[in-house]
């Protein structure tokens, strides 16, 4: 008797990428409207319209969710400040892009950046640990944009760079507590401010007379601004 050939089932596929955003929407919405530790699975699902249990499908627990809504902002607002440790331009110039890079991503991503900035505590010390590890790169970014400006004299030799750099950055995150794209600034009329008061903070006073006294200098991010065609993160922040 001539056996026949077993039959293949089809492979099995991963989760639809957009119902994989769906859930992982609903899990950031909970998350942010009641916390982390007030929010069960059976939220989660409840907000999708789903069996508790299938929720597993996509997770293993809800740890992974916190963990799947945080991580992409790590290496996304990274790879876009990671170019500016080997640019040519002047390091007042870099550091004003620094701050627009992320007053625009904190902007276009407030509910991941309020996520993380509550609730990081909330994931396991391996995870913290790993992405610890983008945001040291992310701070070595802007402090070896800071060295070079000592370096080449645009930027005061008395800063502290850690210090500096621990400041800018929770100026800027301070954004979640109180920024709103229907306020009275855009996400760019913001950054050029924000980017005006860094550049005031930090800049030497060869780099103040050079530009043309403080004002000046701090007015620069917005004639930068002005000459060049808006970006698509500023229309869609």
């Amino acid at each position: 008797m001539v056996q026949k050939a077993a039959k293949r089932g089809r492979p099995r596929r991963g989760p639809d990428v957009e119902r994989v955003q769906e859930v992982l929407d609903a899990a950031a919405d909970a998350f942010l409207a009641n916390g982390y530790d007030a929010t069960s699975m059976q939220d989660i699902a409840d907000a999708v319209g789903i069996m508790k249990g299938s929720l597993y499908y996509y997770v293993a627990s809800k740890e992974d969710f916190l963990f799947q809504i945080i991580e992409p902002a790590y290496i996304t607002a990274l790879d876009a400040v990671a170019p500016l440790s080997e640019d040519p331009r002047a390091s007042l110039d870099r550091l004003t892009d620094f701050v627009h890079s992320h007053v625009l991503f904190v902007a276009a991503n407030l509910r991941t950046f309020r996520i993380r900035l509550r609730e990081f505590s909330q994931l396991s010390p391996l995870r913290q640990k790993q992405l610890s590890r983008s945001e040291d790169e992310y701070y070595a970014v802007l402090m070896g944009i800071m060295r070079d400006g000592v370096d080449s004299g645009d930027i005061d030799p008395d800063i502290d760079v850690r210090l500096s750099s621990v400041a800018i950055i929770g100026m800027l995150n301070s954004m979640t507590e109180w920024y709103s794209a229907g306020g009275k600034y855009s996400a760019q009329e913001l950054a050029c401010q924000l980017a005006g008061m860094v550049l005031t903070s930090l800049g030497s006073d060869a780099a103040v007379l050079a530009t043309g006294g403080p004002e000046a200098l701090r007015r620069s991010p917005r004639k930068r601004l002005r000459s060049q065609p808006a970006t698509d993160a500023a229309d869609n922040a």
